[in-house]
């Protein structure tokens, strides 16, 4: 299991993972001021290089507000690797709409991607 915490004048994040089939994830992260969001995920399946499969809950304000059956998955193309995320979810009481999902992780896979371009 390992740990992770990062604290900035302008988010909180604190990660613990155990990255293995039936290995859980918490994380919980605050942006600015607004709520502390928190994630409790557990790996369903892991195939090295090929996918990863995960459920999740999040909760937000003290409440559960959705949960997602996820995966991704990596393809190999051309001279890299394709990476396709696909997310199933149920949102709960209105408390978050799938756009606001969506746009959320199209923003963290643009990081992703400029990461991998500078590190690369």
């Amino acid at each position: 299991m390992s740990t992770s915490s990062i604290v900035h004048s302008t988010f909180v994040i604190e990660i613990n993972a155990d990255f293995r089939v039936g290995g859980r994830e918490t994380s919980r992260f605050r942006f600015k001021d607004g709520p502390e969001v928190a994630n409790a995920t557990v790996y369903q399946d892991i195939v090295p290089d090929k996918r990863i499969v995960f459920v999740y809950a999040m909760t937000a304000f003290g409440k559960r507000i959705s949960a997602s059956l996820a995966s991704v998955e990596l393809f190999t193309s051309g001279n890299g690797t394709r990476l396709v995320y696909t997310e199933q979810g149920q949102f709960f009481d209105g408390a978050e709409e799938p756009r606001q999902r969506e746009l959320g992780c199209a923003e963290l896979f643009d990081k992703l991607h400029e990461e991998l371009k500078r590190t690369s």
